[in-house]
């Protein structure tokens, strides 16, 4: 089981996921309450009252306030006890660990390490899906394995032509290279930044790509993964040989959290110019969920399983060209976990 960095911005949620529920979820291998206040802000607890760790998620809601069902403790959304039935007074010195969490782009973020630290600017970057005209879906999946897996299967895209052949990834006669196939792929920072090419598709796209039929065409997916689990994609396509569009036919996010032991969250959005009427998003809704939950998180299961809950540079795994984003981004992971561990010693001395 690999580490994570916690001095960093996770995906807790879609936003639309927060209301007036409570809602419990396991983050950086945390119990996480999450809901919004009356006035529509998001709140972040630890979703254990301090007094026995019974769940707050199971309490009561009581206006923006949350009471432990075990023994009436209450908390407001800064996690200061309000009321115990135990006290005369409102209770001093008692309150729960709460969160920084803001909502950006169609994801509410939360910050789990050192709380003076969480600056929202450094949320990445996940405004190019939200294109005017576009409809917009998204999604939020679970699966047993280890989360920086899902970052491997996001940075290496040529398993679409195996695994989802009968799916997304169904336009090429072979999976291998084609002639004129481009990937590029380089560091930038706590970024990867990567392109890959497919040249003169002769089949129609999965998706709505504006190619008119019997038109062969290139496509290519502009990549760029933020340390440590935030990926977009724009996908473009034009007639073979113009290389050139104005804007993405389609624009994807892509969010893994750490959930707890063996076991991660998927976040996902995509932004389409295609079937652009309300009418058609519960069918891309599904299209697209399906294919993370029948295709690509069975096989990362199925690795979890045979890694045994080893890290998998740990076991000398054969290392393809392909794979160059992939292990770029597993030292940049590597390299903010040590990070993080020498910063206490060095305060320390």
């Amino acid at each position: 089981m690999s580490e994570f960095p916690v001095n960093t911005w996770w995906a807790a949620a879609l936003s639309d996921e927060l209301g007036e529920a409570l809602l419990a979820r396991r983050l950086l291998g945390k119990p996480v309450l999450l809901y919004r206040t009356q006035a529509g802000d998001p709140v972040a607890m630890l979703d254990a009252c301090p007094h026995r760790f019974a769940s707050l998620s199971k309490g009561r809601r009581l206006g923006d306030q949350v009471e432990c069902i075990y023994h009436g403790l209450r908390f407001d959304p800064t996690g200061a006890c309000t009321r115990s039935p135990y006290h005369e007074t409102r209770p001093t010195g008692i309150a729960v660990e709460t969160f920084p969490i803001v909502d950006r782009y169609g994801i509410a973020w939360i910050w789990m390490g050192a709380r003076e630290a969480a600056d929202p600017a450094t949320i990445p970057d996940h405004s190019m899906v939200m294109i005017d005209g576009y409809r917009w879906i998204a999604g939020h999946e679970t699966y047993r394995g280890d989360w920086q897996l899902c970052v491997d299967n996001l940075m290496d895209l040529t398993h679409l032509f195996w695994l989802h052949t009968s799916t997304i990834g169904g336009y090429k006669e072979e999976a291998g290279p084609l002639p004129g196939e481009e990937y590029i792929v380089r560091q930038d920072g706590n970024r990867v930044i990567g392109r890959n090419l497919i040249p003169n598709i002769d089949k129609p796209s999965a998706t709505g790509n504006g190619i008119p039929p019997g038109v062969t065409y290139d496509q290519w997916n502009d990549i760029v993964w933020t340390c440590p689990g935030s990926l977009t994609f724009a996908i473009q396509a034009a007639p073979a040989g113009v290389r050139k569009a104005d804007k993405p036919y389609m624009a994807q996010t892509h969010l893994m959290t750490p959930a707890g032991e063996g076991e991660a969250h998927y976040f996902w959005a995509v932004s389409r110019s295609f079937d652009n009427e309300e009418h058609h998003d519960a069918k891309w809704q599904h299209f697209f969920g399906n294919i993370f939950r029948t295709e690509d998180a069975p096989m990362m299961e199925d690795i979890e399983r045979n890694m045994g809950g080893r890290e998998l540079m740990d076991l000398r795994p054969v290392i393809l060209p392909r794979d160059r984003g992939a292990v770029m981004a597993r030292r940049t992971i590597a390299r903010a976990i040590a990070a993080e561990k020498e910063a206490p010693a060095i305060a320390a001395e």
